[in-house]
């Protein structure tokens, strides 16, 4: 009889692991999306953009790339289930928009030139 309790217990102790982490499988997908970002963006750097066209586009798929490790990695997908689990998401989200804002503003207001 222990046996069985200790085996439930370990059941709802794994069940409750896998609510806050992701599945093997979901870190495969990851994995995959992670490494198709990454040729797109090295490949990207080699076709000849310059200005806007080139930096863009890199910046966009940073963004993706920095929402995906935190959601996943820091598990900030399966924490907290308030707004549907997503509140830190969308709150490194808003930080990654000001940060990005931020940035762009310094380098306008001293004349510096990013593109």
């Amino acid at each position: 009889m222990a046996d069985t309790a200790t085996h439930a217990e370990t059941q709802a102790a794994d069940h409750e692991h896998d609510e806050h982490h992701p599945t093997e499988t979901q870190y495969w997908v990851i994995f995959a999306i992670l490494a198709v970002l990454t040729a797109v963006e090295v490949a990207w750097s080699y076709i000849g953009l310059s200005g806007p066209a080139l930096v863009l586009p890199l910046v966009g798929m940073m963004v993706a790339k920095f929402l995906l490790v935190a959601g996943a990695f820091m598990h900030l997908y399966f924490d907290l289930k308030i707004l549907n689990g997503r509140l830190f998401t969308w709150a490194f989200a808003g930080a990654m928009v000001l940060a990005m804002a931020v940035y762009f503003v310094v380098f306008a207001a001293f004349d510096f030139s990013i593109f």
